[in-house]
């Protein structure tokens, strides 16, 4: 059974203040402590000090500092005798030693007991930052998602608050093994603030945390149903090249090779069909993961819809919605890429569709040059996006 501290005084006594408790001969000694943990806090520490059976022992004091600094606890007559706990305050960040005794009725001072305990403070806290937002997005039917990180070293759980449609304040726990958080109950063009707890080390007994981080929710974007997606090939169409790499695998929702991989010519273009009008605010395209930013991997292009496209495969009936480029943030030439290469475009490259983009149900891509300057065209993966609920 614990005793709990119910008061607590510190006094600072002097080395030689301490050999008052020693005069007379070290002849009769209080039991000594079983055993001493030091559980490392914020400024603080707490030291469990589990009781020998000497029922006399009435008394503990801890010195540190040299014994410069003390704490001393009453142990009172009426509890059960197990184990005391006791909480320095004030201390300085890093490590420290402490010396325990017990003191018995007869005011005789026990062996010492020494412990090392860890103490954490502003120096720790500013090295700390919450477990990092990388996306906010909006699923399918509206949940508000939120797309994790990797959680930072000793991080415990994150912290997430946020108000619901009706103004009421919500909050939520992340656990580190999570990546995705769904929220359905959400205030539109609201804030998110979350806030990382963490446990320096395994004898911790408080967590620590940075300041709190704020975010507002993104104005209302959902991903496209990718099952409604489908081939609509045209006469004039580049057809697979034969690769195995096929054009519904740019929607299958699998980001590594096979692709789409075309038959030879430049420029050439596909055609598929959304299953339904819809008006878009951007799109994601993803470069096969083995040929980055070289050989086929498109570098420019142009993205055309149509409401009612003319089977004959014809432009007529065709309007341009953009033209876009792909971006090497590193600016290093073919065959070489940097790590912040591979992070952007294995995240999917954005490309935003203008303010007013006419519904249209149908897309067609015209491929215009590749990063390896080579004769046909190979895309890993595509998503489209919409404001509209």
């Amino acid at each position: 059974m614990v005793l709990s501290m119910a008061t607590l005084f510190v006094s600072c006594i002097k080395q030689d203040a301490y050999k008052e408790f020693l005069k007379g001969g070290e002849i009769n000694y209080a039991g000594r402590a079983d055993s001493v943990i030091a559980y490392s806090g914020n400024g603080r520490v707490r030291l469990s000090v589990v009781l020998g059976n000497d029922p006399n022992v009435n008394k503990v004091m801890a010195f540190w500092n040299d014994h410069q600094d003390s704490v001393e606890i009453q142990i009172p007559e009426d509890v059960a005798r197990d184990t005391v706990r006791m909480v320095i305050e004030n201390l300085a960040e890093g490590t420290h030693n402490f010396v325990v005794y017990t003191f018995d009725t007869g005011n005789n001072v026990s062996v010492a007991v020494n412990v090392i305990g860890e103490v954490y403070g502003e120096n720790y806290v500013r090295s700390l930052l919450n477990r990092r937002l990388q996306e906010i997005t909006y699923s399918v039917d509206g949940k508000l998602q939120l797309h994790w990180e990797n959680s930072p070293p000793n991080e415990v759980y994150t912290e997430v608050h946020y108000q619901d449609r009706n103004d009421e304040s919500r909050s939520l726990t992340v656990t580190p093994d999570e990546t995705l958080t769904e929220i359905e109950n959400y205030k539109v063009g609201g804030e998110i603030q979350y806030l990382s707890f963490f446990k320096p080390d395994s004898t911790a007994f408080e967590l620590f945390s940075p300041e709190v981080t704020a975010v507002e929710i993104p104005e209302f974007e959902r991903m496209l149903y990718k099952a409604n997606f489908r081939d609509f090939s045209l006469p004039t169409d580049v057809k697979e090249g034969g690769y195995g790499w096929l054009i519904e695998y740019l929607w299958d929702e699998n980001y590594n090779p096979p692709g789409f991989a075309t038959q030879p010519g430049i420029p050439q273009w596909f055609t598929l069909d959304l299953g339904h009008s819809v008006s878009l605010s951007k799109f994601k395209i993803w470069q096969a993961n083995d040929r980055l930013y070289e050989k086929e991997s498109v570098k420019k292009f142009e993205v055309w819809g149509s409401e009612n496209p003319d089977m004959d495969g014809s432009w007529d009936s065709w309007t341009k919605l953009m033209t876009c480029e792909s971006i090497k943030p590193s600016g290093l030439p073919v065959g070489e890429v940097s790590s912040e290469d591979i992070e952007y475009a294995e995240a999917g490259e954005v490309f935003v569709f203008p303010v007013g983009t006419p519904k249209v149900r149908y897309l067609r891509f015209k491929l215009l040059e590749n990063w390896g300057d080579s004769h046909f065209m190979t895309i890993a993966e595509l998503s489209f996006w919409t404001s509209e609920r």
